[in-house]
Protein backbone atom coordinates (compact mmCIF):
# COMPACT_ATOMS: atom_id res chain seq x y z
CA UNK A 1 0.00 0.00 0.00
CA UNK A 2 1.23 3.48 -0.73
CA UNK A 3 0.45 6.09 2.44
CA UNK A 4 -0.51 9.53 1.62
CA UNK A 5 -1.35 12.45 3.34
CA UNK A 6 -3.61 15.12 2.16
CA UNK A 7 -3.20 18.61 2.47
CA UNK A 8 -6.62 20.59 1.58
CA UNK A 9 -9.03 23.01 3.27
CA UNK A 10 -12.16 24.47 1.24
CA UNK A 11 -15.40 22.61 -0.13
CA UNK A 12 -14.02 21.54 -3.46
CA UNK A 13 -10.71 20.28 -2.13
CA UNK A 14 -12.75 17.68 0.14
CA UNK A 15 -14.55 16.86 -2.60
CA UNK A 16 -11.25 15.73 -4.18
CA UNK A 17 -10.28 14.25 -1.11
CA UNK A 18 -13.84 12.38 -1.34
CA UNK A 19 -12.96 11.43 -5.12
CA UNK A 20 -9.83 9.66 -3.77
CA UNK A 21 -10.65 8.00 -0.46
CA UNK A 22 -13.42 6.13 -3.49
CA UNK A 23 -10.65 5.40 -5.43
CA UNK A 24 -9.70 3.27 -2.22
CA UNK A 25 -6.38 5.02 -2.17
CA UNK A 26 -4.87 4.78 1.28
CA UNK A 27 -5.39 8.06 2.99
CA UNK A 28 -3.81 7.95 6.33
CA UNK A 29 -4.21 11.40 7.50
CA UNK A 30 -4.89 15.21 6.25
CA UNK A 31 -3.39 18.14 6.90
CA UNK A 32 -5.78 20.90 7.27
CA UNK A 33 -5.92 24.88 8.23
CA UNK A 34 -6.96 25.68 11.53
CA UNK A 35 -10.73 25.89 12.47
CA UNK A 36 -11.69 29.46 11.48
CA UNK A 37 -14.44 31.89 13.38
CA UNK A 38 -17.67 31.73 10.79
CA UNK A 39 -20.79 33.92 10.63
CA UNK A 40 -22.40 36.38 12.77
CA UNK A 41 -21.50 34.49 15.98
CA UNK A 42 -18.26 33.21 15.17
CA UNK A 43 -18.57 30.15 15.81
CA UNK A 44 -15.26 28.17 15.49
CA UNK A 45 -15.55 25.87 12.59
CA UNK A 46 -13.60 23.11 10.84
CA UNK A 47 -12.44 23.40 7.60
CA UNK A 48 -15.08 21.32 5.16
CA UNK A 49 -11.33 18.94 4.48
CA UNK A 50 -11.46 18.54 7.74
CA UNK A 51 -15.18 17.77 8.47
CA UNK A 52 -15.27 14.75 5.43
CA UNK A 53 -12.01 13.40 7.36
CA UNK A 54 -13.85 13.39 11.04
CA UNK A 55 -16.32 11.00 9.33
CA UNK A 56 -14.17 8.96 7.69
CA UNK A 57 -12.40 8.77 10.71
CA UNK A 58 -9.35 10.26 9.85
CA UNK A 59 -6.39 11.73 11.53
CA UNK A 60 -6.44 15.17 10.74
CA UNK A 61 -3.25 17.93 11.67
CA UNK A 62 -4.31 21.61 11.67
CA UNK A 63 -0.73 22.84 12.73
CA UNK A 64 -0.40 26.68 12.81
CA UNK A 65 3.38 26.57 11.74
CA UNK A 66 4.77 23.81 9.21
CA UNK A 67 7.80 23.50 11.39
CA UNK A 68 9.70 20.11 12.24
CA UNK A 69 7.88 19.66 15.13
CA UNK A 70 4.94 18.59 13.21
CA UNK A 71 6.93 17.25 10.52
CA UNK A 72 7.67 14.74 13.08
CA UNK A 73 4.12 13.47 13.39
CA UNK A 74 3.71 13.15 9.95
CA UNK A 75 6.65 11.11 9.35
CA UNK A 76 5.57 8.77 11.96
CA UNK A 77 2.74 7.52 9.57
CA UNK A 78 5.66 6.55 7.05
CA UNK A 79 4.49 8.99 3.94
CA UNK A 80 5.07 8.00 0.61
CA UNK A 81 3.16 11.13 -0.83
CA UNK A 82 1.60 14.44 -0.03
CA UNK A 83 -1.13 15.39 -1.97
CA UNK A 84 -2.13 19.40 -1.91
CA UNK A 85 -5.08 20.69 -3.08
CA UNK A 86 -6.04 23.81 -2.08
CA UNK A 87 -4.11 23.71 1.52
CA UNK A 88 -3.78 27.23 2.54
CA UNK A 89 -0.30 27.50 3.64
CA UNK A 90 3.14 27.55 1.96
CA UNK A 91 5.20 24.02 2.58
CA UNK A 92 8.43 24.19 3.64
CA UNK A 93 11.55 22.16 1.97
CA UNK A 94 11.70 19.96 4.64
CA UNK A 95 8.03 18.89 4.22
CA UNK A 96 8.50 18.81 0.49
CA UNK A 97 11.16 16.00 0.51
CA UNK A 98 9.55 14.05 3.12
CA UNK A 99 7.41 11.48 1.30
CA UNK A 100 9.35 8.84 -0.18
CA UNK A 101 8.12 9.14 -3.70
CA UNK A 102 7.20 12.86 -3.69
CA UNK A 103 5.09 16.22 -3.41
CA UNK A 104 2.21 16.70 -5.71
CA UNK A 105 -0.27 19.55 -6.35
CA UNK A 106 -3.45 20.21 -8.20
CA UNK A 107 -3.68 23.53 -9.11
CA UNK A 108 -6.65 25.06 -11.02
CA UNK A 109 -4.94 26.58 -13.95
CA UNK A 110 -3.37 25.41 -17.46
CA UNK A 111 0.58 26.25 -15.71
CA UNK A 112 2.47 28.01 -16.06
CA UNK A 113 -0.57 30.64 -16.63
CA UNK A 114 -2.12 32.08 -13.68
CA UNK A 115 -0.20 30.73 -10.66
CA UNK A 116 -0.98 31.87 -7.60
CA UNK A 117 -4.09 31.73 -5.15
CA UNK A 118 -6.47 33.33 -7.56
CA UNK A 119 -6.12 31.34 -10.28
CA UNK A 120 -10.13 30.82 -11.22
CA UNK A 121 -11.48 34.44 -11.36
CA UNK A 122 -8.71 35.80 -13.04
CA UNK A 123 -9.51 33.76 -16.40
CA UNK A 124 -12.56 35.07 -15.90
CA UNK A 125 -11.97 38.79 -15.51
CA UNK A 126 -9.42 38.74 -18.76
CA UNK A 127 -12.15 36.93 -20.86
CA UNK A 128 -10.30 33.60 -21.46
CA UNK A 129 -12.77 31.21 -23.27
CA UNK A 130 -10.18 28.39 -21.50
CA UNK A 131 -8.55 27.57 -18.87
CA UNK A 132 -8.04 23.87 -17.02
CA UNK A 133 -6.25 21.92 -13.80
CA UNK A 134 -2.49 20.85 -13.48
CA UNK A 135 -1.11 17.80 -11.78
CA UNK A 136 2.58 18.45 -10.84
CA UNK A 137 5.62 17.78 -8.35
CA UNK A 138 5.81 20.41 -6.04
CA UNK A 139 9.03 22.30 -5.63
CA UNK A 140 9.98 25.34 -3.14
CA UNK A 141 8.38 28.08 -6.18
CA UNK A 142 5.36 29.12 -6.34
CA UNK A 143 3.31 26.85 -8.64
CA UNK A 144 6.70 26.42 -10.32
CA UNK A 145 6.95 22.48 -10.53
CA UNK A 146 7.64 20.05 -13.49
CA UNK A 147 3.99 19.27 -15.31
CA UNK A 148 2.76 15.56 -14.64
CA UNK A 149 -0.54 15.87 -16.75
CA UNK A 150 -3.56 18.70 -17.64
CA UNK A 151 -6.97 18.52 -18.50
CA UNK A 152 -8.32 21.59 -20.45
CA UNK A 153 -11.96 23.06 -18.91
CA UNK A 154 -13.86 25.56 -21.31
CA UNK A 155 -14.93 29.32 -19.17
CA UNK A 156 -18.67 30.08 -20.37
CA UNK A 157 -19.94 33.13 -21.46
CA UNK A 158 -21.70 33.41 -18.20
CA UNK A 159 -19.57 31.15 -15.56
CA UNK A 160 -18.81 32.86 -12.59
CA UNK A 161 -15.98 31.32 -9.65
CA UNK A 162 -18.63 29.00 -7.97
CA UNK A 163 -19.39 27.68 -11.78
CA UNK A 164 -16.34 27.55 -12.92
CA UNK A 165 -14.88 26.09 -9.51
CA UNK A 166 -16.87 23.40 -10.26
CA UNK A 167 -16.05 22.38 -13.18
CA UNK A 168 -12.26 22.45 -11.89
CA UNK A 169 -12.84 20.13 -9.71
CA UNK A 170 -14.51 17.67 -11.51
CA UNK A 171 -11.67 17.54 -14.07
CA UNK A 172 -9.40 17.40 -11.15
CA UNK A 173 -11.25 14.65 -10.25
CA UNK A 174 -10.89 12.43 -13.69
CA UNK A 175 -7.52 13.51 -13.59
CA UNK A 176 -6.30 12.45 -10.29
CA UNK A 177 -8.51 8.99 -11.30
CA UNK A 178 -6.14 8.80 -14.13
CA UNK A 179 -3.02 9.76 -12.87
CA UNK A 180 -2.44 8.95 -8.99
CA UNK A 181 -2.35 5.27 -9.64
CA UNK A 182 0.20 5.38 -11.98
CA UNK A 183 1.87 7.99 -9.52
CA UNK A 184 1.99 5.06 -7.00
CA UNK A 185 3.00 2.55 -8.62
CA UNK A 186 5.96 3.96 -11.46
CA UNK A 187 5.91 7.83 -10.65
CA UNK A 188 9.90 7.70 -11.94
CA UNK A 189 9.30 6.51 -14.99
CA UNK A 190 6.52 8.90 -16.02
CA UNK A 191 7.09 11.43 -18.61
CA UNK A 192 7.02 15.01 -16.64
CA UNK A 193 8.05 17.95 -18.03
CA UNK A 194 9.56 21.35 -16.86
CA UNK A 195 7.48 24.41 -16.96
CA UNK A 196 8.38 27.27 -19.62
CA UNK A 197 8.82 30.16 -17.10
CA UNK A 198 8.77 32.79 -20.16
CA UNK A 199 5.10 32.03 -20.27
CA UNK A 200 4.48 32.38 -16.72
CA UNK A 201 2.03 34.81 -15.38
CA UNK A 202 0.98 35.50 -11.73
CA UNK A 203 -2.54 36.25 -9.91
CA UNK A 204 -2.99 39.14 -6.99
CA UNK A 205 -2.40 37.69 -3.80
CA UNK A 206 -5.81 36.39 -1.97
CA UNK A 207 -4.98 40.00 0.00
CA UNK A 208 -6.88 42.03 -2.87
CA UNK A 209 -9.95 39.91 -2.91
CA UNK A 210 -12.19 42.11 -0.30
CA UNK A 211 -15.23 43.84 -0.20
CA UNK A 212 -13.72 46.98 -1.73
CA UNK A 213 -12.00 45.53 -4.52
CA UNK A 214 -15.73 44.12 -5.25
CA UNK A 215 -17.15 47.78 -6.10
CA UNK A 216 -17.82 49.14 -8.98
CA UNK A 217 -18.45 52.55 -9.62
CA UNK A 218 -21.88 53.09 -10.68
CA UNK A 219 -20.76 54.97 -13.84
CA UNK A 220 -18.79 52.04 -15.44
CA UNK A 221 -21.79 50.01 -15.14
CA UNK A 222 -24.26 52.39 -16.55
CA UNK A 223 -21.79 53.04 -19.64
CA UNK A 224 -22.13 48.61 -20.26
CA UNK A 225 -25.84 48.73 -19.89
CA UNK A 226 -25.54 51.61 -22.93
CA UNK A 227 -23.16 48.93 -24.87
CA UNK A 228 -19.72 50.69 -23.41
CA UNK A 229 -17.64 47.45 -22.43
CA UNK A 230 -20.45 45.54 -21.58
CA UNK A 231 -18.08 42.10 -21.88
CA UNK A 232 -15.74 43.43 -19.94
CA UNK A 233 -17.81 44.44 -17.36
CA UNK A 234 -19.96 41.14 -17.56
CA UNK A 235 -16.55 39.68 -17.15
CA UNK A 236 -15.59 41.91 -13.80
CA UNK A 237 -19.05 41.06 -12.44
CA UNK A 238 -18.31 37.45 -12.87
CA UNK A 239 -14.91 37.03 -11.40
CA UNK A 240 -15.97 38.75 -8.60
CA UNK A 241 -19.28 36.34 -7.90
CA UNK A 242 -20.21 34.60 -5.74
CA UNK A 243 -17.90 36.10 -3.01
CA UNK A 244 -17.16 38.82 -2.25
CA UNK A 245 -19.87 39.75 -4.75
CA UNK A 246 -19.85 42.68 -7.22
CA UNK A 247 -21.62 45.72 -5.77
CA UNK A 248 -22.47 49.60 -6.49
CA UNK A 249 -24.20 52.44 -5.64
CA UNK A 250 -26.95 53.74 -7.34
CA UNK A 251 -28.59 57.91 -7.38
CA UNK A 252 -32.22 57.13 -7.04
CA UNK A 253 -34.85 59.36 -6.29
CA UNK A 254 -33.86 62.40 -8.09
CA UNK A 255 -36.58 64.48 -9.23
CA UNK A 256 -37.48 68.19 -9.46
CA UNK A 257 -35.77 70.36 -6.77
CA UNK A 258 -34.91 67.18 -4.70
CA UNK A 259 -31.28 65.49 -4.63
CA UNK A 260 -30.59 61.92 -5.46
CA UNK A 261 -29.94 59.37 -3.08
CA UNK A 262 -27.25 56.89 -2.98
CA UNK A 263 -28.57 52.94 -2.60
CA UNK A 264 -26.08 49.75 -2.33
CA UNK A 265 -26.73 47.02 -4.09
CA UNK A 266 -25.12 43.84 -4.95
CA UNK A 267 -25.04 42.89 -8.46
CA UNK A 268 -25.75 38.96 -8.60
CA UNK A 269 -26.33 38.31 -12.41
CA UNK A 270 -25.81 39.77 -15.37
CA UNK A 271 -25.83 38.55 -18.53
CA UNK A 272 -24.88 39.87 -22.43
CA UNK A 273 -28.44 39.49 -23.80
CA UNK A 274 -28.36 42.35 -25.72
CA UNK A 275 -24.26 42.08 -27.34
CA UNK A 276 -22.20 44.07 -26.44
CA UNK A 277 -24.95 45.77 -24.34
CA UNK A 278 -25.21 44.35 -20.26
CA UNK A 279 -28.30 43.12 -18.99
CA UNK A 280 -28.32 42.99 -15.49
CA UNK A 281 -31.04 40.33 -14.13
CA UNK A 282 -30.22 39.52 -10.65
CA UNK A 283 -29.61 42.15 -7.87
CA UNK A 284 -29.67 42.20 -4.04
CA UNK A 285 -30.34 45.11 -1.82
CA UNK A 286 -28.85 44.86 1.57
CA UNK A 287 -30.45 42.20 4.22
CA UNK A 288 -33.00 41.48 1.64
CA UNK A 289 -33.39 38.62 -0.62
CA UNK A 290 -32.05 38.80 -4.17
CA UNK A 291 -34.96 40.37 -6.26
CA UNK A 292 -35.16 40.74 -10.49
CA UNK A 293 -33.83 43.92 -11.53
CA UNK A 294 -37.21 44.80 -12.96
CA UNK A 295 -38.45 44.56 -9.86
CA UNK A 296 -35.82 47.20 -8.67
CA UNK A 297 -35.95 49.42 -11.38
CA UNK A 298 -39.79 49.52 -10.91
CA UNK A 299 -39.26 50.40 -7.60
CA UNK A 300 -36.46 52.70 -7.45
CA UNK A 301 -36.38 56.12 -9.84
CA UNK A 302 -32.76 55.72 -11.57
CA UNK A 303 -30.64 58.77 -11.76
Amino acid sequence: MTNLIYFGSPAFSAKILESILNLKCDVVAVVTTPDKSLGRKQVLTPSPVSQLASKHNLPVFKPERLDDTNLTHLKLLKPNIFLVVSYGKIIPKSWLTTPTIGTFNLHFSLLPKYRGALCVSEPIKNQDRQTGVTLMAMDEGMDTGPIISQEKVSIDINDNCETLTNKLTQAGIKLLAAQLPQITTSYHKLPIFPQNNTLASYTPTTKTRNRQSAFIPWSEIKKALDGKGGSATHALIRSLNPDPGAWTKIPVGAHHDAPSTEIEIKIIKTSLKRHPGLDIELVQLPGKTPISWQQFHSRANLS
